[in-house]
């Protein structure tokens, strides 16, 4: 069994937020920041789910930056703010979390963050907004971490959730002549197959089908439901990660097959956040 350890990617140091998600954010406040200090009132705006660590990971790398942060949300209170895990460490980075519905449907969310992005000039760190100037940092940050994979595997498991991360690893595993029998991603909510053909066309002018064949499955359990793994002393992410690894291990004869998983990222614990906010870290 191989691993791919991308949330040992640290940029900000231990129990702090990590992975490829801020590599991949990191790059693209790179590419922007001077749009961001010059057309955008030198402010972003993103929207999540209050367990997903998206306005965190966004959040910190705005706070390096000197950049004013808003995270919409929605299905929660004013009062759990300071008790949900995610939004104590999106608020513990400096960033105005903005509750915009009563409930989670994530296109009413981001309809509401759209509308504040026209309120206050803030650039949206969005996919469906980026996709619009061509973002291909975005996907080229993971397609350059597949270089030091083994170049033959039976088996490649990928967390997915919007399918970024995934579409990034079939650019690296083109470029770098990678050959695994069998690419299965294991998503949290709904198969992104629509997500990911999007991606190829809008951005790279391409066909999904140019790239390695993969598979799609949704796991069945609810999106906030934690399942929790260890690998090497560490827990993996409880809601990404540890979703694909009770798939893998009841699917996959990794035994017998050289598999690999990819680990995006690990959402800090709460004993992280805590510990973090108690050393002022």
């Amino acid at each position: 069994m191989y691993w791919k350890r991308d949330d040992l990617y640290k940029p900000f140091g231990d129990y702090h937020v990590n992975g490829g998600k801020v590599r991949q954010a990191l790059q693209l406040f790179e590419t922007k920041i001077d749009d961001i200090k010059n057309e955008h009132n030198n402010g972003v705006i993103t929207a999540a789910s209050v367990h997903s660590p998206q306005s965190a990971n966004i959040g910190k790398v705005a706070q390096k930056y000197g950049v004013a942060c808003i995270a919409a949300v929605g299905g929660t209170k004013v009062e759990n703010l300071d008790i949900l895990p995610m939004m104590r460490l999106t608020r513990y980075y400096g960033t105005e979390i903005r509750i915009v519905a009563g409930h989670g449907m994530t296109a009413v969310i981001h309809a509401r963050m759209r509308d504040i992005a026209e309120e206050t000039g803030y650039l949206p760190i969005e996919m469906g907004e980026l996709m619009e100037t061509n973002p291909k940092e975005i996907f080229e940050t993971t397609a350059e971490q597949v270089e030091n994979i083994p170049d033959e595997l039976d088996n490649l498991i990928i967390p997915t959730g919007v399918a970024i991360q995934t579409a990034g690893i079939l650019i690296g595993l083109k470029r770098y002549n990678k050959k695994v029998k069998r690419i299965v991603c294991v998503c949290v909510g709904p198969t992104r197959e629509k997500k990911i053909d999007g991606y190829f066309k809008d951005v790279y002018e391409d066909d999904v089908k140019n790239y390695h064949p993969f598979e799609m499955v949704a796991h069945k359990a609810p999106y906030s439901k934690s399942f929790n793994f260890e690998i090497e002393g560490e827990y993996m992410d409880d809601i990404y990660e540890g979703k694909a690894y009770d798939w893998l291990l009841k699917n996959i004869d990794y035994q017998n097959e050289k598999t690999m998983m990819w680990l995006v990222g690990k959402r800090p614990r709460t004993e992280d956040i805590n510990y973090m906010m108690e050393n002022k870290l």
